[in-house]
């Protein structure tokens, strides 16, 4: 606060050389109880009240007597660009006080009266403040007088307990709460800390307490709550990794063999106690350290972490500790999801004691590495999951992967395909995976439903809006796809006009219900989906080129089951497992009938595959589906394998996985079903086996090389 904004500027003023006559009249004239007195250059040299002109007039002094003889010359001065500070008002002489320049010229007069205006200018700003901080706060405030009156309420405490400034003034918490829990806290005379409260389908933590003044007396009460409900969801989640990072702790540290975990560079971030035990390094001079420092100090022989960061493969080697000791170290790089390069690399080191066990221990080391990968893949295949979708095929897991990127983009999607490939269940993966997941699936399918009730289905009605409509009128399923995902499949199917009303809702992002004309807001995402060729519709001018770009912004094609033959025995096994415990049965499929299946061309695609399982399980007496009970039209099929191509192959897979064989009696077998799939991965679908021990194998009896597996 400084002066020269709350002083009297151009103050009435007096030369030395005028009357106590005039100094008199001004004083009343003007109300006031001093004058400053000034020479021609009004430069300030005195001060003359009214005790002086009291005096004058007591002492007999003539009227005429000069000012300059009775004013006050020994004066108290301001400068304009001091600050105001609260001591002064008792430093005032006659309550006013000359203001100078740093010249000695007057350029005005605080008086009591100013010094009053800055500090209620002060107050208030400071109590804006004060308020702007009280309502800014994310904690809820509340105080209340002895009474229970409400004296002070913030923002954050009307939105959790439900209450407004308007509602409360002059009003009593008896009259607002009506929970009794929180309204006896609230008034309670008696300090509480930390209390935890459920209020309004919330969790509050309260601290409530009494206002007390400088003397102890208690005015009030005040209480600060803090919505919690978020933070206990967290707090929980936080547990549950914690608790999942100790059992995961537990099962390397029960391991038996060291395991060892680097990061990128080499830097170790974890080991064992086996790695420790069989090193002698502990883990309080190795985490942080680089590998290579290991081998420097000659406590290992050779960096494995460098080497698999250097080829980006697994690699196994032998390893000499300095105590003697050999290790089998098998490295596996971790790749990064989104960048590719390694994150981490992890080691499994086997303690090799026996020298004449080192050939064996080898080759059990690469089948567990094997087994890793392939338990890897087993868990990737698990995170893409979902019910309905088998992908073994190479194109589908790339579609689903794609569907799961886009799907947290929040963008329309065309899904293509010819009917009952599973464009439905494509987006249903969508909605669950994106963050409308907590939202509503609302799908229709615009060819099954005449177009002049489709419109009603879509955009909903008003009550009386046409014969027949309910009399309380219907929301459409647009509306009832707010804050989720709108799935219409076979889009290619609406009519002009209402491509034209899907459109402007698409734009507008409201919708209007047949006879209204009322707008309602809306959300959604749209998931479209046609087996025809929609482009071709366009030229046609049979669907609108604009609507046509707006769904189209990421097309997704699904192929049809004949063009995907690595997922047709994943998809019987699914679907065998599925019906079987539905009717609750145990049905399997005899080998003839699967290479029937897998030579039918499947038209009607996964929901005629789905379909005919169904029916083979409820209709077949046995417990084995033969390729007499498999519907005529596939019976009848080009490319049918029947005779003595199958049961011969029958006979090669009981005699490998029902008795044992001689390595030279497993190699003429595996090779005649090699020779007759060229694929590892049909030969194992065939054998019932994981592609990866029909290659290991086929390379152990040299019929393949490393390279060939495929």
């Amino acid at each position: 606060m400084w002066v020269r904004d709350y002083m009297t500027p151009n103050p009435i003023v007096l030369y030395k050389e005028e009357t106590m006559s005039r100094a008199a009249s001004l004083m009343v004239e003007y109300r006031i109880d001093g004058l400053p007195v000034v020479d021609r250059a009004h430069k300030l040299i005195g001060l003359i009240t009214k005790s002086h002109v009291f005096r004058a007039t007591k002492n007999r002094l003539p009227e005429e007597t000069p000012v300059e003889q009775l004013m006050q010359t020994r004066l108290v001065t301001l400068y304009g660009d001091q600050q105001i500070y609260e001591g002064w008002d008792e430093e005032l002489d006659a309550g006013r006080l000359p203001v100078i320049d740093r010249t000695g010229t007057l350029i005005g007069i605080l008086t009591r009266t100013d010094i009053l205006r800055a500090f209620e200018h002060q107050t208030r700003r400071t109590i804006s403040q004060l308020d702007a901080i009280l309502q800014s706060t994310y904690h809820g405030i509340v105080a209340v007088d002895l009474s229970g009156r409400v004296l002070s309420i913030n923002q954050a405490a009307e939105r959790l307990l439900g209450f407004r400034q308007k509602d409360i003034v002059r009003k009593s918490l008896t009259e607002l709460v009506s929970d009794q829990t929180l309204l006896s806290l609230l008034l309670s005379l008696e300090k509480k800390e930390m209390m935890r409260l459920d209020y309004g389908g919330r969790r509050l933590l309260i601290n409530h307490t009494p206002i007390v003044t400088d003397e102890g007396r208690k005015i009030g009460m005040a209480s600060v709550m803090q919505d919690i409900t978020e933070l206990e969801g967290i707090s929980a989640e936080l547990t549950a990794v914690q608790k999942l990072n100790q059992e995961l702790d537990t099962i390397i540290e029960s391991s038996h063999d060291g395991i060892v975990v680097t990061d990128h560079r080499g830097v170790i971030r974890h080991f064992n106690q086996a790695f420790s035990r069989m090193t002698g390094v502990s883990a309080e001079d190795a985490i942080g350290m680089n590998e290579e420092e290991l081998e420097r100090r000659g406590i290992i022989s050779q960096t494995v972490s460098s080497m698999v960061i250097e080829q980006r493969r697994r690699v196994s080697v032998i390893q000499n500790l300095m105590n003697g000791s050999v290790l089998l170290t098998t490295g596996t790089p971790i790749f990064d999801d989104q960048s590719g390069e390694i994150s981490q690399v992890v080691m499994n080191c086997r303690d090799l004691s026996q020298l004449n066990q080192v050939q064996a221990e080898l080759a059990e080391a690469k089948q567990l590495s094997e087994r890793y990968h392939s338990e890897l893949e087993v868990l990737r295949a698990q995170q893409m999951e979902i019910e309905g979708i088998v992908a073994e095929s190479e194109e589908m897991r790339n579609i689903i992967q794609m569907c799961i990127r886009i799907a947290q983009v929040d963008t329309s999607i065309l899904i293509l395909g010819e009917s009952g490939v599973g464009k439905g269940v494509l987006a249903k993966l969508i909605h669950q995976r994106s963050t409308r997941e907590r939202g509503p699936f609302i799908s229709i399918n615009c060819g099954a439903i005449p177009g002049n009730l489709l419109e009603s289905e879509l955009f909903g009605y008003v009550p009386g809006a046409f014969t027949g409509a309910q009399q309380k009128g219907k929301p459409g399923l647009i509306e009832l796809a707010d804050s989720g995902t709108l799935f219409l499949d076979e889009i290619g199917d609406l009519s002009l006009d209402l491509q034209v009303k899907l459109l402007t809702v698409l734009q507008e992002k409201s919708v209007i219900r047949i006879g209204d004309v009322k707008e309602r807001t809306v959300d959604f995402r749209l998931v479209a989906a046609t087996n025809v060729n929609l482009l071709e519709k366009v030229r046609a001018g049979l669907f609108r080129e604009d609507l046509y770009y707006r769904i189209n912004v990421v097309p997704i094609e699904i192929p049809p089951l004949r063009r995907r033959p690595d997922d047709l025995f994943p998809m019987i096994h699914y679907f065998l497992s599925k019906f079987n415990e539905k009717h609750r049965l145990d049905k399997r499929m005899s080998y003839e009938a699967l290479e029937v299946m897998q030579a039918y061309t499947w038209p009607g695609n996964v929901r005629e595959l789905e379909n005919i399982i169904e029916r083979l399980i409820v209709t077949t007496i046995g417990p084995i589906i033969e390729v007499k009970h498999l519907p005529k039209v596939m019976l009848d099929a080009p490319g049918h394998v029947s005779g003595a191509g199958a049961s011969e192959t029958q006979v090669i897979k009981e005699e490998i996985i029902q008795r044992p064989a001689t390595r030279d009696e497993e190699r003429e077998e595996l090779l005649c079903l090699y020779e007759q799939y060229r694929s590892t991965r049909k030969v194992a679908q065939v054998l019932g086996v994981h592609q990866s021990t029909i290659a290991r194998r086929l390379k152990k009896h040299g019929i393949i090389q490393k390279s060939d597996a495929h």
